[in-house]
């Protein structure tokens, strides 16, 4: 079956279910970003074993673990952040390998803030932020640049290479993702659309042309740091979960984060 015909029949299926739960919220929500920190952790120490950094598999209870309380327990943030920064230093604590330790302490760090803290901050918009269904409109529009900027890159992507993270990556297929959110913000302001303030309407613009893009870059540089094609081949014609949800955990937490600033 050819690759194109794989994301389609996957995308026809799963997108109906992922706008329904984004819909509802509530526990279907957590139980879906639960499920990305699950595979995301396994997928995660599977490309550091790669690169020859080793993460203990007591990982795939920890991460989910943390990633839970982040999202029952939100004013107890930073103390549950320091409670895993301190399980993450003791490995190298009682194991010292001067080769290894130090590099598997930043990659365990970086890996549950991954695939634990940026999974949860994007339910607690959808749990504790006052606006409903800000989450779905937040997806829809990386979805909306995703496909923009594929299309413009097949049309027009003469301008390769623009970044060693992602030779693939365009400058016209960028600068795409970055206009097709504002275009349709702006649509929607204009043409009286209340629903978002303006405010928000420019955070979820800035979450999905920009850190949802930036998130793309990040998956890929891990990729490429790990010498792997793909996080895993969980989803036929679309790689594993973090290839999947790269774009949403960066957008996702950014949007929180800049949400609770502002």
């Amino acid at each position: 079956m050819p690759e194109l015909t794989k994301r389609v029949l996957i995308s026809i299926i799963f997108i109906p279910i992922i706008i329904f739960v984004l819909y509802v919220e509530g526990i279907p929500l957590y139980i879906m970003f639960l499920l990305v920190s699950i595979l995301g952790t396994q997928e995660y120490i599977y490309m550091m074993k790669k690169a020859a950094i080793p993460i203990s598999k007591l990982w795939l209870l920890f991460n989910p673990l943390l990633y839970s309380l982040w999202v029952f327990f939100p004013a107890q943030e930073l103390s549950i952040f320091w409670i895993a920064l301190l399980v993450a230093l003791l490995h190298p604590l009682v194991a010292w390998d001067a080769q290894k330790s130090i590099p598997a302490l930043f990659a365990i760090v970086f890996g549950f803030i991954y695939t634990a803290l940026m999974p949860a901050l994007i339910v607690k918009i959808g749990w504790y932020y006052p606006v409903k269904n800000i989450l779905l409109a937040l997806i829809l529009m990386i979805w909306i640049v995703d496909t923009s900027a594929y299309f413009i890159v097949v049309k027009f992507g003469k301008k390769r290479d623009i970044t060693p993270i992602s030779p693939h990556k365009s400058r016209e297929g960028f600068i795409a993702g970055l206009l097709a959110p504002l275009v349709i913000s702006l649509i929607l302001y204009y043409s009286g659309f209340e629903y978002f303030s303006a405010l928000q309407l420019g955070l979820i613009v800035i979450a999905a042309g920009v850190m949802g893009q930036l998130g793309d870059l990040l998956e890929s540089m891990l990729k490429r740091y790990c010498d792997v094609k793909d996080s895993s081949g969980l989803i036929p014609g679309h790689g594993g979960i973090l290839d999947r949800t790269d774009s949403i955990l960066l957008a996702g937490s950014f949007l929180y984060a800049a949400l609770q600033v502002l």
